[in-house]
């Protein structure tokens, strides 16, 4: 769904930079993109901080950049990119809808928010939606927005619970999550046993979840951890 603003139109293609770490999705969708005859791809990008070095190379009108690639982070590349590229506009784009992703977006000011499954078709449309001034985001994402003015936010923020956790005891819960056992996530992490126990007992206060494998599960719903 998209939400209009102020009208823009491009007398040019819309020059695009596509940003994913896997090599078969960042084809596809390049290749599927630039036959478009309004689509011009100025580059690829295989991280974010490869995107970062492209983006100020290029100056892209828009960067369609996967949320879950290995390095600097997505939501921190773009606020680089911004600072250098003010006019540069950013879709992203995930296979997993988590809030806490959604709430980074909308935290950074994101355009565009589409999932994975809904098909080049749509992401196309998402493109010239967002390239034109509008803000789209996806239809399973709309239903947990609340849209008042110019203001878009979670109906209900993740603050009640993983946003509580300390960077440390988020750490320890994603090395957790992996199945590694309490001695070896504290070697991991180069704290002693009895720091990590005082930080796992923590977070399972925090999150009110007292089971590893519930804890595992929950890391995973989260993004923390890859399924």
């Amino acid at each position: 769904m998209s939400m209009t603003s102020p009208a823009q139109t491009l007398d040019r293609p819309i020059r695009i930079l596509v940003v994913d770490d896997h090599g078969l999705v960042r084809d596809s969708v390049s290749g599927s993109l630039s036959r478009e005859p309004d689509f011009q791809i100025v580059g690829v990008a295989e991280d974010a901080d490869d995107a970062i070095t492209k983006a100020i190379e290029t100056r892209p009108d828009l960067v369609l950049m996967d949320i879950d690639m290995p390095g600097i982070s997505c939501f921190d590349a773009i606020q680089i990119i911004r600072s250098r590229a003010p006019q540069t506009k950013f879709i992203l784009v995930t296979a997993y809808e988590h809030d806490e992703h959604l709430e980074q977006a909308l935290r950074v000011k994101a355009n565009g928010f589409v999932t994975k499954h809904e098909g080049l078709a749509s992401l196309a449309e998402a493109v010239r939606s967002v390239a034109s001034g509008r803000i789209h985001f996806s239809p399973e994402v709309m239903n947990r927005l609340v849209i008042k003015g110019d203001e878009i936010r979670l109906e209900n923020p993740p603050r009640s619970r993983l946003s509580m956790l300390s960077p440390r005891e988020r750490e320890l819960l994603r090395v957790l999550a992996r199945g590694v056992s309490l001695k070896d996530a504290a070697a991991i992490l180069g704290i002693s046993y009895k720091t990590a126990d005082k930080q796992k007992a923590s977070l399972m206060s925090k999150l009110d979840i007292h089971d590893r494998v519930e804890l595992a599960r929950y890391a995973i719903r989260e993004g923390l951890v890859e399924p």
